[in-house]
């Protein structure tokens, strides 16, 4: 008999309609998150998302879902099904197509008073099978996606905005900032992201027609806006314990975004590039901010600027402004990063940051770089190494600087654990590398890859031992990685503090 205390996630693809109808007769109130996983995964999800069914029920054959009428039988079995989760609070739609009974979904959702929605909205042609795309419309489009009210959060990636046709981008737009004002008042959490990959779609008008009372994160990927717009919607936030943004946000003209020193007084997590930070970081090692982690930066000192600012993309502009055209050719020659000092002497002066994650590195010598500037980081991913003239034996020399570092994530260094079907996840080759690591960063405690940690013990002699990395616990995360998240939610939602393990990083499946 299950405990009326014990609540449970429901994760699995919309096709599996045996538990959808196996769930209308034997009722499990305690559900209090669905998550409809898409069918086509891809590495992320197959690492970290497996299927999850309450106890006493089990995955059968899935449904033919080829055509809009067999995915409209099996909607049907699922809104069945949810009609009698009474405690349901949090519903992703993950499927590869989107819902062709969406009207009747949102409006069951709504009824149910669910607060938390993640939403993937893929344009009909995005989703083929055998007989040809199954036809379906944007949520934008949902008179009963668009009248939710009482979100606590929300988390929209869409392809219908693109930034390609102005005047739908704006129809669309129109209706998200109508869904954002009907919840002004108690959303707390508010991420959306473009998925074509050569979106840009400007969302001055969100943040210059909006304020939002309980905000606490919000995250834009994909996005542009004017650097005053901003500045405004910033400064009118104090709420925000965690901030991601766009390279384009602010943009080329990024050193016309300003902040006081004392906004943002909450903030904990910060993902940025690093001209923001420059500009975010407010410089005083006195600050009460309990800004702790900082994501999405590099300190490369020779930079061009067309590695940050896509040449064929146009800065964000209000309709009064002049708009200044791209020089393409001046993008492409190296320069010195014209924030370089800026950035060093804010991040000089934030002591209290002890999480760091690189977005990209030009080798061993860039952590020497950040270790001269933040000798008190404890967590790092070092990002994506630009150039592989480095040997492999620098790097165990470089990350020696950082004298209190407790765990390191290398992803794109050449240091990866063995997933190859019948091999050894930790081999001898990177078993080596670990521990001349181990034996260079004393304090040392965790080497993190995708899927797994491998944990440094230091009783009497030093031992590694391989541990699959934890889900998050927090349900509305999902168990979903993606840069920032799961850490976030780990110690925003939670008030831990900064040791945690750290923030993910973007895996393969999300560009």
């Amino acid at each position: 008999m299950m405990s009326p205390l014990t609540s449970y996630t429901l994760r699995c693809e919309l096709s599996n309609h045996t538990v959808w109808k196996a769930l209308q007769t034997k009722t499990v109130p305690q559900i209090t998150s669905v998550i409809i996983l898409p069918t086509h995964k891809g590495l992320s999800e197959q690492l970290s998302v497996p299927e999850i069914l309450p106890p006493g029920f089990s995955s059968g054959p899935k449904a033919d879902m080829r055509t809009t009428d067999q995915q409209a039988l099996v909607e049907r079995d699922l809104i069945g099904a949810l009609k009698d989760m009474k405690g349901l609070k949090h519903f992703t739609w993950r499927s590869d197509a989107g819902p062709v009974l969406e009207e009747e979904l949102w409006s069951t959702l709504k009824v149910l008073g669910v607060s938390s929605l993640r939403i993937i909205d893929h344009k009909a042609c995005d989703f083929v099978g055998m007989s040809g795309s199954i036809e379906y419309r944007s949520f934008f489009e949902s008179s009963n996606f668009s009248t939710f009210t009482q979100l606590t959060s929300l988390e929209l990636e869409t392809r219908f905005l693109a930034g390609f046709d102005v005047e739908d981008d704006n129809e669309y737009l129109q209706s998200l900032i109508a869904l954002l004002q009907s919840n002004a008042k108690s959303l707390e959490a508010f991420n959306l992201t473009f998925l074509d990959p050569d979106a840009l779609v400007d969302v001055t008008q969100i943040l210059s027609r909006l304020t939002f009372q309980r905000l606490r994160e919000i995250t834009f990927r994909r996005a542009s806006c004017t650097p005053q717009s901003l500045s405004r919607f910033l400064s009118a936030h104090p709420s925000i314990v965690s901030l991601s943004l766009s390279p384009m946000m602010a943009g080329r003209r990024w050193e016309q975004f300003s902040l006081l020193a004392d906004s943002l007084p909450n903030l904990m997590h910060l993902a940025c590039s690093p001209f923001h930070a420059a500009r975010i970081l407010n410089g005083s090692e006195s600050s009460s901010r309990p800004l702790f982690c900082l994501t999405g930066i590099d300190v490369r000192q020779v930079i061009k600027l067309s590695d940050y600012f896509d040449v064929e993309k146009q800065d964000a502009y209000a309709e009064d402004e002049e708009v200044v055209e791209v020089d393409t050719y001046e993008a492409e020659q190296p320069i010195t990063a014209p924030w370089r000092d800026e950035l060093f002497s804010k991040l000089r002066s934030s002591k209290q940051i002890t999480h760091v994650a690189l977005n990209e590195n030009d080798g061993p010598k860039d952590l020497e770089v950040l270790a001269g500037l933040m000798p008190q980081i404890r967590w790092i991913d070092v990002g994506t190494k630009r150039k592989d003239a480095s040997s492999k034996g620098s790097w165990p020399i470089s990350l020696s600087k950082f004298p209190e570092l407790r765990t390191l994530h290398m992803r794109g260094t050449g240091l990866y654990l063995d997933y190859l079907p019948g091999n050894k996840i930790l081999n001898t080759r990177i078993e080596n590398d670990i521990r001349a690591l181990a034996q260079s960063c004393p304090k040392l405690m965790a080497y993190e890859d995708y899927g797994h940690s491998v944990i440094i013990r230091r009783e009497a002699k030093l031992a590694l031992e391989v541990q699959p990395r934890t889900e998050p616990k927090d349900r509305l995360k999902d168990g979903l990685w993606w840069p920032s998240e799961s850490f976030v939610r780990a110690t925003v939602r939670k008030n831990a503090g900064p040791d945690q393990p750290g923030p993910a990083v973007l895996d393969a499946g999300y560009s």
